[in-house]
């Protein structure tokens, strides 16, 4: 399991690296790992922080806009055993209230049930049709894994709220 840790961690943070120190602070700061005997997913939850490091333009636009305006997460791991992902079954919880996901393939994650097999790259954005507050914690279910937990500190709450606006200097 520490293995496959290791090898999801550099999936996801190598890149990053070569893009900076602080893309990889923010990876860490807003993803999670859901882990089952099957595959260990990296859920990222979709920001202003996330995003641009995540997507690149046009596809940066859009994804930051929709985040905006609901709750999404990124889901990605490198398959390292033959089976089966169900990927109509994410579901948000905050504050006791569920709410069911829709999945956006972009690789190997497309509705359903996905046959995946040993190597098999998966990427794909869960939506969820509520705004959470980010200042309260939540948790993403997958079936019956365990969940993946967010907590945000009170600085990386901050660091998602809108910039204020700037003073006029007629005033």
């Amino acid at each position: 399991m520490r293995k496959l840790f290791i090898v999801t961690a550099l999936a996801v943070c190598l890149p990053l690296a070569l893009s900076g120190q602080d893309n990889a602070q923010i990876m860490k700061d807003y993803m999670r790992q859901m882990v089952s005997e099957e595959v260990t997913l990296n859920i990222v939850h979709l920001n202003a922080k996330t995003v641009p490091v995540l997507f690149q333009p046009p596809m940066l636009y859009s994804m930051r806009a929709r985040a905006q305006e609901q709750t999404m997460i990124y889901v990605q791991t490198v398959v390292e055993v033959n089976g089966e992902l169900d990927t109509s079954n994410f579901v948000l919880d905050q504050g006791g209230t569920t709410t069911p996901g829709t999945p956006t393939n972009i690789n190997n994650f497309a509705k359903g049930k996905v046959r995946l097999k040993l190597g098999d790259k998966v990427d794909g954005v869960v939506t969820f049709a509520t705004k959470i507050d980010v200042s309260k914690p939540f948790s993403i279910r997958h079936g019956l894994d365990k969940p993946a937990e967010f907590r945000f500190t009170e600085a990386q709450v901050k660091a998602l709220a809108p910039a204020a606006p700037a003073a006029s200097a007629a005033q």
